[in-house]
């Protein structure tokens, strides 16, 4: 190496300890020291780490949600399916293809058709875990009515405090 490359090299490298040094002692002490890491690769400086780091590199962040399904088994398929008072389709699409996707935790699931009785099931589905839900609609006698679906729960409106 030249002497002027030499010269170059250890005052970049002297200014770099000095500011480290500096920045060290201006933050407030935690009981982590970050003390600056150069490397010389040749012909280049190189300062690829200021300590402590990671061996690997970061990841990249997403969400993680748990996920319960229910499937149908309903006699009728035309019955329509509500979940927590909200339509979710009928009992023909979530038999044998795809299933009904809900939050873990406790859900009212009705099942309504005309002519037949309303049935309303509650259900307790664990994360990562299907339930089937299995049902046989009663027809009705002439001159009886089906309940109505519930209603859906609306959650309180929020008010600034």
């Amino acid at each position: 190496m030249q002497t002027i490359t030499k010269r170059l090299v250890s005052m970049t490298g002297a200014l770099f300890l000095v500011a480290g040094a500096t920045a060290a002692d201006a933050a407030p002490h935690r009981g982590v020291i970050i003390v600056p890491r150069v490397g010389i690769y040749r012909p280049y400086l190189y300062a690829p780490y200021w300590g402590p780091w990671h061996p690997y590199a970061y990841g990249y962040p997403y969400a993680v949600r748990p996920d319960a399904s229910i499937r149908t088994k309903v006699d009728p398929n035309d019955t329509e399916i509500y979940l927590d008072g909200y339509f979710a389709g009928h009992a023909r699409e979530f038999d044998g293809g795809r299933p009904l996707h809900v939050t873990p935790g406790g859900h009212a699931v009705t099942m309504h058709l005309a002519g037949y009785r309303t049935v309303t099931e509650e259900l307790w589905v664990e994360p990562s875990k299907t339930v089937t839900l299995k049902a046989n609609m009663e027809r009705l006698v002439e001159g009886e009515a089906s309940t109505p679906v519930p209603p859906p729960a609306w959650p309180e409106p929020w008010t600034p405090s």
